[in-house]
């Protein structure tokens, strides 16, 4: 994906010299609380920083993350994710972190429609899920902004952190998605 600019953020490829704005949100706790991993080392953060700027996504799937850069500060505040599982399923999993301070301002509202448009209009998937702690209020939330709907309750689904923590799954398709891009084309041709 080449990088695209919203009006207030830039999705691009992660380079080596995002390294401390990485490991600033990546270290902290909020951000790290309903995760099952633990803060990254600046070693462990530049090995990850040089895969993500090099993989190339084939037909066989593949993860892969975008920076998220904030244009009027300049640096990277968080990241979009997608897993796209094997070309025949057609299927990807998307998902996101925002350093807190850059948190309710819609930013990760913003760097995610842009990944739906990617999975969708440029992948040509079927199907884009994602996947949160229940007790993650913001992250579920935003996965029904984006026109998700909740398609199941994963019961212990998850071992993080000492114990059993339950799951929401949310998912949206295609025809779903474009359904939505109808809409809000039509909103913005009214208020013209």
């Amino acid at each position: 994906m080449e990088p695209v600019v919203t009006k207030r953020l830039i999705i691009r490829r992660m380079a080596q010299t995002d390294l401390l704005d990485f490991l600033t949100y990546q270290t902290h706790p909020e951000v790290l609380r309903y995760t099952p991993i633990e803060p990254l080392t600046e070693e462990r953060g530049m090995g990850f920083l040089t895969r993500q700027a090099v993989v190339e996504i084939g037909d066989e799937g593949g993860y892969i993350a975008f920076a998220i850069q904030h244009i009027g500060d300049a640096k990277m505040i968080g990241e979009v994710s997608m897993n796209l599982l094997p070309k025949a399923q057609s299927k990807g999993e998307i998902g996101w972190s925002l350093h807190p301070s850059y948190q309710g301002h819609g930013y990760a509202t913003e760097a995610a429609q842009v990944l739906l448009t990617y999975g969708f209009a440029h992948r040509k998937l079927h199907r884009i899920t994602s996947i949160c702690d229940t007790r993650n209020t913001a992250s579920f939330r935003l996965m029904e902004r984006l026109g998700m709907r909740r398609e199941g309750h994963l019961r212990q689904s998850q071992f993080i952190k000492g114990e059993w923590q339950d799951e929401y799954i949310y998912a949206l398709l295609h025809d779903e998605w474009l359904a939505r891009q109808s809409v809000i084309a039509d909103g913005y041709n009214l208020r013209q």
